[in-house]
């Protein structure tokens, strides 16, 4: 018996990089959230392993509120001994089937769109020295680097436009480039269309979740979080999907106004001031201090490298 339910059964397809999980930075923000989500089911505090106060974006020390969790370890805490079936679900076997495979909606269906849709590479590097917690805007995208403890750090790259092959990471940072030994890479996308441009919800006895509606960060790229309050809304209301629908729709309306955000920039125009204040909200949301003219001068820097301007 899980949460109410009788028979449950799971389905995955195999995993082709080393933890299991897509590219994510296994970052969450803010931490109070995560504790009450994840408090539902474990000892939240048992997967933290690593707490920033600030954060570096294009070189700004700013003030923040990062945990990095051990995201392949909770998860498969939550799951415990259950059997993962590999393979595709038998859609005539279940009264209800949830789809959370992301980008793919593989049994949801192609979403009303447009989708805005981007590419991301991550390497998962070894370094003696600390290279920190930063976010470099490089055109309609950004590198990150999340440090994991015990030396490790994630280091990745997302854009809706450039060539991800292309990406090394520290390729900009000089001397230091050589400072790190890479333990893997994968490489996936990420739907950056907001749950208003990701509908339909329901196909028949299929119901989407997460990433698969679209609780993404538009500008951000955040999800983790909001994947699993996107879960406890299902939860809320099970019996009710219309209901469900528009608590997901309301709760994550500012993601539709980050997507209009990016659409502009997409087009190369500058976000009028109040998307600029749609996006300094969501910062303030997750515990990053950035304010409107920071905002700005970020949203001026990624089109002027996506037109290959310094």
């Amino acid at each position: 018996m899980t949460a109410g339910f009788s028979d449950v059964e799971l389905f995955d397809v195999r995993p082709t990089n080393q933890c299991g999980q897509k590219p994510c930075a296994w970052g969450v923000a803010p931490y109070k959230e995560y504790q009450r989500l994840a408090s539902k089911f474990l000892e939240p505090d048992e997967y933290r392993i690593a707490f920033r106060d600030n954060i570096v974006i294009d070189g700004v020390r700013l003030k923040a509120d990062m945990t990095i969790i051990d995201k392949p370890r909770l998860i498969h805490d939550l799951v415990q001994d259950a059997e993962v079936h590999l393979g595709p679900i038998p859609l005539d076997a279940f009264e209800r089937v949830v789809d959370a495979t992301g980008v793919e909606r593989a049994y949801l269906g192609p979403a009303i769109g447009p989708e805005l849709i981007a590419d991301c590479v991550q390497y998962r590097v070894r370094s003696e020295a600390d290279l920190g917690l930063w976010f470099k805007t490089t055109g309609l995208g950004y590198e990150w680097c999340f440090p994991l403890g015990d030396g490790e750090f994630h280091m990745g790259f997302g854009n809706l436009a450039a060539d991800m092959d292309s990406y090394r990471p520290l390729a900009t940072m000089g001397e230091a480039q050589a400072a790190y030994k890479p333990r893997c890479k994968c490489r996936s996308r990420v739907r950056l269309s907001s749950p208003f441009y990701s509908r339909p919800f329901t196909n028949g006895k299929v119901v989407g979740v997460g990433e698969s509606i679209g609780s993404v960060g538009p500008l951000g790229a955040d999800g983790n979080l909001y994947a699993m309050q996107c879960a406890e809304l299902l939860i809320d209301h099970w019996d009710d999907l219309r209901r469900y629908e528009s608590s997901v729709l309301k709760k994550y309306d500012w993601m539709r106004r980050e997507r209009e955000a990016l659409e502009k920039m997409v087009k190369g125009r500058v976000p009028p001031l109040r998307d600029v204040r749609v996006f300094t909200s969501h910062s303030k949301r997750v515990g990053i201090e950035l304010g409107p003219v920071q905002a700005l001068q970020l949203f001026k820097r990624a089109i002027d490298t996506s037109r290959g301007r310094s």
